[in-house]
């Protein structure tokens, strides 16, 4: 029989607040830790997509010849904080060796293992804490106004060889199932098994309450420091038998400290923006690919968001970066006018695109799930169910998602 727990989540994202649901849900006892509410940092920012469609990730060949466009254009998806380069070169190194024909399809074979589960385990979970009416299945569109921009012959190939649907759309197409569209649209891809969230905020704040109904408490406190000793997890003063990280960008401290060596994970800075009562002008998640941006219908309004700014975890928001969202917002529906909402998040990154999901190799009873780049509100769920199991006993490490292979 196993044995029920003390454990202590830290981080209470998407990742954070499953993992704790389905732990507490299994016998445990279970204190998730964030020193800010629940459900208020990353995982409230995304385009709201649940992209079973996830792959290729970014470890692509592509990325040689796009390089110096991307680092050193001011309109493009990309944007790099040149203060903070010295420090991220090392990670950059790690992931241009990634970016090559082998390490993109070992990374989409071993993510789709991941995303063909993402979207059950979303709708089950959702049914579980009464959140099914936030979910749609609309599809998820890919369009381009240049045409150097459509997917090449690599990217369309390997979503073939991964069983991802997808359909090539023409102009015409595009706008009878998107009216409001730019008439400059070239073409695009379908992707029709994909659904979409309609207010992410709702849905933390449900789960989240289901997890205290459920007896799991909440504390708000940072946790600077961990310490473990004759099998116990001490933190602020309070012991506990299992530790998981959930901490998305702000897992690394937590990791170097624990394991005592450095794992190379970096920070994208990701944004959005809102154009509140515009929901009828899109009915379902339509990236613009020159731009590397999504707008999204949500219950109250079009939420563009995307795009990368490599700057590290300062709170200083870019308005550059805003102004070129704004931009291919209205250049993709030109009706949208102003915006009234922006906002900044995290993403964790680590040089394959693989998050950790995984048992720590040094310490019993310690668990990493973090580094999901631009999954993470798609695979939340499952990434909880996959914790919940090695914490159980049931199941065990996937070397992919090892924190093995950094440390």
């Amino acid at each position: 029989m196993r044995d029920n727990k003390q454990i202590a989540v830290i981080g209470a994202g998407i990742v954070g607040l499953s993992t704790s649901y389905y732990l507490q849900s299994s016998g445990h006892q279970v204190t998730i830790f964030d020193q800010n509410d629940p459900g208020s940092g990353t995982s409230r920012g995304h385009a709201s997509v649940i992209a079973d469609y996830g792959v290729p990730a970014l470890n692509q060949p592509d990325i040689w010849k796009n390089l110096f466009r991307y680092t050193f254009s001011n309109n493009s998806p990309l944007s790099v904080k040149w203060s903070y380069l010295p420090k991220m070169l090392p990670w950059i190194f790690k992931f241009l060796q990634n970016c090559n024909s082998n390490s993109m399809n070992y990374t989409a074979e071993h993510m789709t293992s991941l995303l063909k589960n993402a979207l059950q385990s979303y709708e089950t979970l959702l049914g579980e804490i009464g959140a099914t009416d936030l979910v749609t299945h609309k599809g998820v569109l890919y369009v381009w106004i240049n045409e150097k921009e459509k997917p090449t012959h690599d990217q369309i190939e390997i979503r073939k060889k991964n069983n991802v649907e997808q359909v090539s759309l023409s102009k015409d197409e595009i706008i009878d199932l998107e009216p409001n569209l730019s008439s400059s649209i070239k073409g695009g891809w379908y992707f029709p098994r994909a659904h979409h969230t309609l207010n992410p905020d709702k849905i933390l704040n449900k789960l989240f309450l289901k997890f205290t109904e459920k007896m799991g408490k909440f504390l708000k406190e940072k946790v600077v420091s961990v310490n473990n000793s004759f099998g116990k997890f001490s933190i602020n003063n309070k012991n506990y038998d299992c530790l998981i990280v959930c901490s998305g960008a702000f897992s690394k401290d937590l990791v170097n400290q624990l394991e005592n060596k450095s794992i190379p994970l970096e920070t994208e800075r990701g944004y959005h923006l809102e154009f509140l009562g515009t929901q009828e002008y899109l009915t379902r998640p339509t990236c613009l690919v020159d731009s590397g941006m999504y707008l999204t219908p949500l219950e109250y309004g079009i939420r563009a968001a995307g795009t990368v700014e490599l700057a590290g975890t300062t709170e200083k928001i870019n308005k550059l970066r805003l102004n070129y969202i704004h931009h291919f917002a209205k250049q993709l529906i030109p009706k949208l006018q102003e915006y009234q909402n922006s906002w900044l998040g995290y993403r964790p990154t680590l040089p394959d695109c693989l998050p950790i999901i995984s048992k720590s190799p040094s310490l019993e009873n310690l668990y990493y799930g973090f580094g999901h780049n631009h999954l993470g509100w798609t695979l939340g769920p499952i990434t909880g169910k996959v914790i919940t199991g090695l914490v159980n006993g049931e199941t065990s490490n996937n070397p992919a998602f090892s924190i093995n292979k950094f440390l």
